[in-house]
């Protein structure tokens, strides 16, 4: 007994130290202690105690602590408050987390009880696990993956598993209990086709093998496998014999002798200081790198962690205020970031550490001087970079490769709608977009809808260029640039005026150049196309100024006749291109028979279209109506189509001409051919007075330009309209739209 202590204090002393948890009720129903153990199970702190409460609120917290098991905690209050503490209770419970406990209430003399919570887990647990153990152990020894054979004290098979008969490469069922060890060998060795010699030699070594001693060995196969056969004495006087293909496991030594190599000589290289410790703290490994970054607070291994911390302390390495123990305790406290210092010669090492699988630790040192002398300067170069910004003229934000703020001037945010702390660094594009967009910068309704889906919501894209329109009218261009980090700058610049002034230079330019083309095209045109018959004209008068009476003169004249009805129809056509320009091209329509005209029009291209070797043809034609037009303006529209057609299809090409009801009543014209084609931005030129497609001198289609812009001048005078659709180097077709002359169709002759 212990000095100081009453006899009666002893029991108490005795109660409170016990591992399990006590509760003493007194007769009135109430707690009058509780040891340590019993505020752990609950989960509580001796502060406030609970000495004094009443035995329902102690069952209460037993049962909310979980204690009771799953189910209502208030019903298991009620069934507890219900027994008979005046009998000795016991009952084991399973807790919501999954332990078991063993709860016991003893009445005590005064009419009070004693409760005990005692933590039987691991007894459970282990009864448990025995009982698995037994239901697998006959499992686990039928799909064992090493071999097993049991042999009596006569060397008589007894036990063997699966693998036992594959791993010695028999069929399954060759075994049978009762074979001798030596008749298992001869099957085995029947079996892996074993050479005579070589079988009698094995047979001879494995029969003088001591079996009543511990035995194993190695065999390499011819196969390259490799089995270990190991072979443990029995107490009955036989033995068992284990038989494991390690192939693998040979290899991956091999491979981990090879790996560990390579691993020595990766942290001979590595620039960064690594060491590494035990689960006892010493050290078992460091770099030479380490030793040079940590240059004159090396290392020894085998020293021990604190002992190291203390030497450096003393040295005076981790600078005033910091002592051995506190690093210590820091080389455990391992953060992602890692932690960094300065060394008392200036340099910064940042330090990186990880728990090891066997418990103890590495450190990995990198010299960070660089990288922080750099972050200096780079803060120094933003200071200036942001003076030189607020400087500018321009509005100018910088972004980073994740479209964050680095750096933005005042007069950006202005220009944009924002205020100046809106675009503070690390602020991402899309939030400043939203701002935008909900302050009504990008404008009001649909069209601020589209522009800030369109633009605002996508990524920015690089080397962009692009201009809005702000709500107060001005005109803002923004310029988006790339930087070499992958991030970008974008400029903002008014540019209100300069679009005027630029957007009146823009047209005055225009309207001049268009003039002077115009004047170009008809000036070149025209003196290309009349030059050729008025030479002609010139030539063959000369010829028969020269020989008035000479055998050609009729071939002359007609030649000159020709020329001269060429350059009536040049001058006929400049004057219906003067009158269309005037508006005075009129045209007398009326009901019409389309077949006829279109087989006239062909009648009078046929004898070109052969000579150029082109195949003019009429598609059947459908029950089509009368159409509104001048017979003679028809005819003249579909002759110059015709005529572009042949002329720009090749020979051996082909020309078709044919009509379709539209769905609306009215009639169109196709005329197809599968000549050079056309641009699509070239189409609506076409329709140009005086425009050649093909601009070089070398033309190798004469004509004056003139074809299709009286074609389609001549259609609309009839209330007509004429369309190009063209592929350039598959053909073109020409759609022509006419009126119907009466909702009734009849069949055209």
């Amino acid at each position: 007994m212990s000095q100081g202590m009453a006899p009666g204090d002893l029991p108490l002393a005795v109660l409170r130290s016990l591992p399990a948890a006590v509760f003493v009720f007194d007769g009135t129903g109430r707690l009058a202690m509780a040891n340590a153990a019993a505020y752990d199970v609950l989960g509580m702190t001796p502060e406030p105690p609970l000495e004094g409460r009443a035995v329902a609120d102690i069952i209460r917290l037993i049962a909310y602590s979980g204690l009771y098991g799953p189910g209502d905690p208030e019903a298991q209050t009620a069934t507890a408050l219900a027994a008979d503490r005046n009998q000795r209770l016991r009952r084991t419970a399973r807790t919501t987390d999954g332990r078991w406990f063993d709860l016991l209430s003893e009445p005590l003399p005064d009419g009070g009880w004693i409760s005990l919570v005692v933590d039987v887990t691991l007894h459970r647990r282990a009864l448990e696990t025995s009982h698995l153990r037994e239901r697998l152990t006959d499992h686990a020894l039928r799909y064992h993956p090493s071999g097993i054979g049991l042999y009596d004290a006569q060397a008589r098979l007894v036990l063997f598993n699966e693998a036992y008969e594959r791993i010695l490469e028999m069929p399954p069922g060759t075994l049978r209990l009762g074979m001798t060890f030596e008749a298992v060998f001869d099957q085995m060795a029947l079996h892996q086709a074993m050479e005579p010699q070589l079988a009698e030699t094995l047979r001879q070594q494995r029969m003088a093998i001591d079996r009543s001693r511990p035995h194993q060995q190695v065999r390499q196969r011819p196969d390259g496998r490799a089995i270990s056969s190991i072979s443990q004495p029995t107490p009955e006087g036989g033995f068992l014999v284990s038989l494991q293909d390690v192939t693998e496991l040979q290899q991956a030594r091999n491979e981990a002798t090879r790996r560990a190599a390579l691993l020595d000589g990766v942290l001979a290289a590595l620039p960064h200081g690594v060491c590494v410790y035990g689960p006892d703290r010493r050290l078992s490994m460091v770099n030479d790198a380490y030793q040079r970054l940590l240059k004159g607070a090396e290392l020894r291994v085998g020293e021990h962690l604190m002992e190291i911390c203390r030497r450096r302390e003393a040295q005076g390495e981790y600078g005033p205020g910091v002592t051995a123990e506190m690093v210590f305790r820091r080389q455990f406290a391992f953060s992602p970031t890692g932690r960094e210092r300065t060394r008392p010669d200036g340099t910064v090492v940042s330090t990186h550490g990880a728990m090891l699988p066997d418990g103890g630790h590495i450190a990995v040192v990198s010299d960070v001087t660089p990288l922080r002398r750099a972050e200096a300067a780079a803060q120094q170069r933003a200071s200036l970079l942001q003076a030189m910004l607020d400087s500018m003229r321009h509005g100018v934000c910088l972004f980073d490769a994740e479209h964050k703020v680095v750096a933005a001037n005042a007069l950006a945010a202005r220009m944009i709608g924002l205020r100046p702390e809106d675009m503070a660094p690390g602020t991402p594009l899309a939030v400043l977009r939203r701002r935008q967009y909900e302050t009504g910068e990008f404008g009001t309704g649909a069209a601020a809808d589209e522009l800030y889906t369109s633009r605002a919501v996508n990524l920015v894209p690089r080397l962009d260029r692009y201009s809005r329109i702000r709500p107060d009218g001005s005109v803002l261009e923004i310029t988006t640039d790339p930087t070499p980090d992958g991030g970008y700058v974008r400029t903002y610049t008014d540019v209100t005026e300069e679009r005027r002034v630029r957007a009146a230079i823009e047209h005055a330019r225009a309207l001049a150049e268009e003039a002077d083309a115009a004047k170009s095209r008809f000036l070149a045109t025209m003196s290309h196309e009349l030059r050729t018959p008025l030479n002609a004209v010139i030539g063959f008068s000369e010829a028969l100024q020269a020989e008035p009476q000479g055998p050609h003169v009729a071939e002359f004249a007609g030649t000159i006749l020709e020329a001269g009805r060429h350059l009536l129809s040049l001058i006929d056509e400049i004057l219906e291109v003067a009158k269309a320009g005037t508006g005075t091209l009129a045209a007398e329509t009326r009901p019409l028979h389309l077949a006829s005209v279109l087989e006239g029009a062909v009648r009078l291209m046929r004898n070109g279209a052969e000579a150029g070797g082109v195949a003019l043809s009429v598609e059947a034609l459908p029950a089509l109506p009368r159409v509104l037009a001048d017979e003679r303006r028809l005819r003249q529209v579909l002759l110059n189509l015709l005529s572009n057609a042949v002329k720009f299809t090749p020979q051996g090409g082909a020309v078709r001409i044919g009509a379709a009801l539209l769905p609306d009543g009215g009639v169109e014209v196709h005329i197809a051919d599968n000549g050079i084609g056309i641009e699509p931005g070239q189409l609506e030129r076409a329709f140009e007075p005086f425009v050649q497609l093909e601009t070089t001198h070398a033309r190798r289609y004469a004509g004056s330009g003139l074809g299709l812009y009286l074609a389609r001048a001549l259609a609309q005078s009839m209330g007509a309209t004429l369309a190009l659709e063209s592929t350039r180097g598959l053909g073109t077709v020409a759609r022509l739209r006419l009126e119907a002359a009466e909702q009734q169709q009849e069949q055209t002759e």
